[in-house]
């Protein structure tokens, strides 16, 4: 009986350990898989972070190619049209300054994408030893990265040439708006100055003179003059007619374009002045002497042959 339990107790302690053993080694084996799932886990978020990267930069120089197409065909059509305001300028030169602004921007964010690309390298190559397809689509996304800087490179230098082109052509189109503008400027000041003589000289043409007295009152006042001798030695005057030197502010001056009646005071009176009567028609007629006024039918005419008229009273 002693015996029998002797021949049992190697066998108990070796399932007692085997026991144990199996304990540990499933630990290991969930501690591994735990392991390889936090690995799988990061590898497939630095795949995502990479296509994140990668798509982010080409949507972006896609859009920029797309300004800078739009930017290409806008500008050079309003220049060719000739830029005439200064707005014009400067419209171009801000589409351009957002252009610059925007390739700065894509190459700040390529440099911030390489310098992802080569952390998430590193970290996938520690995290992937023996994964080569991890290492492969990040070698492959670098290169994706590395050939858009290439090609923003070659559209900035493209655009630098666009500018340096459109800049001459600003400033020779410049050049030439400030003559147009210097141009337009004395053309102005020469039609204002042209009108203010047209209009001074129809206002001259147009300004007539009047004067209505008694023989005596025109005489005092240097209007009239006696000339020639007296019909009778003793009785009677001599002729009167108009000075050749007459004084524009001792008559009431008139717009003959407008003003076509003038009217009389009280009494007879006659025209000594040398305008011709036939182009004039008064108020009323008797014995060669008028009475009332007088309307002005032909004003050209009748002011032909004198800007002064005398009305004497009879």
């Amino acid at each position: 009986m002693r015996f029998s339990r002797l021949m049992w107790l190697p066998v108990v302690v070796s399932a007692a350990a085997l026991s144990a053993c199996d304990t540990k080694t499933g630990s290991e084996l969930r501690t591994l898989a735990h392991a390889d799932s936090l690995r799988r886990d990061s590898l497939v978020s630095i795949k995502n972070e990479l296509l994140n990267e990668v798509m982010t930069s080409t949507q972006f120089v896609s859009d920029l190619n797309a300004e800078m197409a739009k930017l290409k065909q806008r500008v050079p059509a309003k220049l060719s049209a000739g830029v005439s305001k200064e707005s014009e300028v400067v419209s171009i030169k801000e589409q351009r300054a957002a252009v610059v602004s925007r390739l700065r921007e894509l190459v700040a964010r390529l440099d911030s994408s390489e310098r992802r690309v080569s952390s998430l390298r590193t970290r996938a190559a520690s995290l992937a030893k023996h994964d080569s397809t991890i290492v492969q689509q990040v070698v492959a996304y670098e290169k994706t990265i590395s050939d858009l800087r290439q090609q923003v490179q070659t559209q900035k230098a493209e655009y630098e040439m666009t500018i340096a082109r459109q800049n001459q052509q600003i400033a020779s189109l410049t050049s030439r708006v400030d003559t147009i503008t210097r141009d337009n400027v004395r053309l102005s000041s020469e039609k204002t100055a042209l009108a203010d003589t047209v209009t001074r000289l129809v206002t001259e043409k147009n300004t007539a003179y009047y004067v209505i007295g008694t023989k005596d009152e025109l005489v005092r006042e240097g209007i009239l003059v006696e000339e020639g001798r007296k019909r009778f030695v003793i009785l009677g005057g001599r002729p009167i007619a108009a000075a050749r030197e007459l004084d524009p502010s001792k008559f009431t001056k008139i717009d003959r374009s407008r003003d076509r009646v003038i009217n009389f005071p009280a009494g007879d009176y006659r025209i000594i002045s040398r305008q011709n009567g036939s182009y004039a028609s008064p108020f009323a007629v008797k014995g060669g002497k008028l009475s009332g006024g007088l309307r002005i039918d032909q004003p050209d005419r009748f002011w032909e042959s004198s800007a002064f008229l005398i009305i004497v009273k009879a």
